[in-house]
């Protein structure tokens, strides 16, 4: 179901119905896939007609990018405010990681996931779009707020962009290709996110970052 707190917050009524619509197709898309979803089907499903839909989304592509986008809602939220912070860039960088961790591995995005790299050779929009939304996205504000950590002399890497993505490949990489390859038997749980992420930080950290002692959560990166 729609998310219950939000659903608190007053919405209008257009952005309510289009938000109704998406939540409804993304129960069609993940039961049937892109190819074999109708927008019929999502209408009948959302109690809506054809000329509803279309009037909210002008195509399937749209609706299910919409679907996507909303999924990924949550840890943009929590990047940007994360990255627009003044805490020591470990935390902030084991916060990133968790929260991409715990999105990328949720078991409806794990989903989505999979219909995207599916299709992506025969609608090729949706593989372009969903990168620019999330990874692509993701990377460019890591890089952004590495740059400027460097300009403050608590970043001592040559290439912020670089180093952006070798931290998100690290939290990433492994997980992606078990969550797209093995969803049958792919399980992943908090505290093991919490554990890989860390690992990462820490390696990252001796790498990349001016060390300093973190004494609000009691974690310190700096020995390491």
């Amino acid at each position: 179901m729609p998310d219950q707190k939000m659903a608190r917050v007053p919405i209008p009524r257009g952005a309510r119905r289009r938000r109704e619509i998406a939540w409804a197709a993304e129960q069609v898309f993940l039961q049937h896939g892109f190819a074999d979803t109708t927008m019929q089907m999502v209408a009948l499903e959302a109690g809506a007609s054809k000329e509803t839909l279309y009037r909210h989304f002008g195509s399937k592509e749209d609706l299910f990018l919409e679907v996507v986008n909303n999924r990924n809602n949550k840890v943009r939220q929590i990047l940007d405010a994360e990255l627009e912070s003044d805490r020591p860039i470990p935390i902030i960088l084991r916060s990133v990681g968790i929260s991409l961790l715990e999105c990328m591995c949720s078991p409806t995005v794990a989903a989505l996931a999979r219909i995207i790299v599916n299709e992506t050779p025969r609608y090729p929009a949706l593989g372009d779009a969903f990168y620019a939304m999330a990874p692509g996205r993701t990377l460019q504000k890591l890089t952004r707020y590495l740059t400027d950590a460097k300009a403050r002399g608590e970043f001592v890497g040559d290439a912020p962009e670089l180093a952006a993505e070798i931290y998100t490949g690290s939290v990433m990489g492994k997980f992606i290709t078990l969550m797209l390859f093995t969803p049958h038997t792919f399980a992943i749980d908090r505290e093991q996110i919490e554990a890989h992420v860390d690992e990462v930080v820490r390696t990252f950290s001796r790498s990349y970052i001016v060390q300093r002692q973190n004494r609000s959560s009691g974690r310190n990166f700096s020995h390491i």
